[in-house]
């Protein structure tokens, strides 16, 4: 009776740490979230180098 009882609590203990993986709807906002995130580093990144776009163009193009 005792080692059914050890048994059945280990089994519970092991269950209950268990947790449960994200759905898609949730992987997709935290993917979306970090998208955005990143995103908006980047535009902060250039807005701040001062360079106007025009010149911007050119210089990924090559020309000048």
């Amino acid at each position: 009776m005792r080692k059914v009882l050890i048994s059945v609590l280990a089994l519970a203990a092991l269950l209950g740490g268990c947790k449960r993986e994200p759905d898609f709807e949730e992987r997709y906002d935290a993917a979306n979230k970090t998208i955005v995130d990143k995103a908006k580093a980047i535009d902060a990144q250039i807005a701040g180098t001062g360079v106007p776009p025009a010149e911007a163009e050119q210089d990924d193009n090559g020309e000048r």
